[in-house]
C-alpha cells in the first residue's frame, strides 16, 4: 500500500465537507475516517495494478467519484445492522459505507471470481473482516440463503433487469438502495405499472451533489415494508 496515496486521498477527503443524501452535508469528519478511506482507496489502487477494478486511480478522483458518492448512501443506511453490497466491483459503495458506520456488517457480493477474490485480500489487508467480508456469488443466489436490512447497489444493471432479478428474493431485504445517475428517472418511468408487478414500491428518490461540478447522484430508495402491507 502506498502510503503518500493514502495521505494523498485523505487530505483530498478533509478539505470537503463529508456528504448526505438530500444535497445536505454531514458536516466534520469523525475521527480517523479520512485516514481509513484513503487507505482503502491506496489499497484499492495497488490491486487495480494486478486486475482492473475501477477506471479511476487518482487521488483526487477517487476522494469524490469513489467515496463522497459511495457516503451519499449513508443516511439511507440508519438503523440497519446489516447490509449487502450487490456488485461489489472494486468495493464501492460497500467498504466506505462501512468505514462510515462502524455498527453495520457488510457482505461485499462480487459474481466475477477473480474480482472477489482480489476484494477479499484487500479487506484482510485493512483488517476488517469479519464485519465486512467478500463472496463470489451472484446476488440473488446469495440473497436466497441470506436475509439482510439493507441491499445497496451502484452502476449494476438497468432498473428493469436487476428489480426482475431481484423479485423472487425481494422477502429477504427491508431495504432496496440504488445508486443511479440522472438517467434513473427515465428508467422510472420507462417501467410504469411494471413495478407494482414486479413486486416493489414506488421508491423514495433522493439527490446528492458531488463537489467541484462532479455532477450529482440520484438514489433510489425501495422500502419494501410497503410492498408487504407495512407501514
Amino acid at each position: 500500500m502506498d502510503a503518500a496515496f493514502a495521505n494523498e486521498v485523505t487530505q483530498e477527503l478533509r478539505r470537503l465537507p463529508m456528504p448526505g443524501a438530500g444535497g445536505a452535508t454531514g458536516g466534520g469528519w469523525p475521527e480517523g475516517l479520512p485516514e481509513s478511506l484513503g487507505r482503502f482507496c491506496a489499497a484499492l489502487v495497488a490491486a487495480n495494478a494486478h486486475l482492473n477494478l475501477t477506471g479511476i486511480t487518482d487521488a483526487r478522483g477517487m476522494a469524490v467519484l469513489h467515496v463522497l458518492d459511495s457516503l451519499a448512501a449513508a443516511p439511507l443506511l440508519a438503523g440497519a445492522t446489516t447490509a449487502m453490497d450487490l456488485g461489489s466491483g472494486g468495493g464501492v459503495p460497500g467498504v466506505p459505507l462501512a468505514l462510515a458506520l462502524p455498527s453495520l456488517t457488510m457482505t461485499l457480493v462480487e459474481s466475477r471470481e477473480r474480482k472477489a477474490a482480489a476484494l477479499a485480500a484487500l479487506i484482510d489487508e485493512l483488517g476488517l473482516p469479519p464485519r465486512v467480508t467478500a463472496v463470489h456469488a451472484r446476488g440473488e443466489k446469495w440473497l436466497a440463503d441470506h436475509a439482510v436490512d439493507v441491499v445497496v447497489a451502484r452502476a449494476v444493471e438497468s432498473l428493469p433487469e436487476l428489480l426482475k432479478h431481484l423479485r423472487p428474493v425481494r422477502q429477504r431485504f427491508r431495504r432496496l438502495i440504488l445508486m443511479k445517475g440522472p438517467a434513473a428517472d427515465d428508467e422510472l418511468a420507462a417501467l410504469g405499472t411494471r413495478l407494482a408487478s414486479l413486486g416493489f414500491p414506488r421508491p423514495l428518490r433522493h439527490e446528492a451533489a458531488l463537489p467541484d461540478g462532479a455532477g450529482r447522484r440520484v438514489l433510489l430508495e425501495f422500502r419494501m415494508e410497503l410492498a408487504r402491507g407495512g407501514g
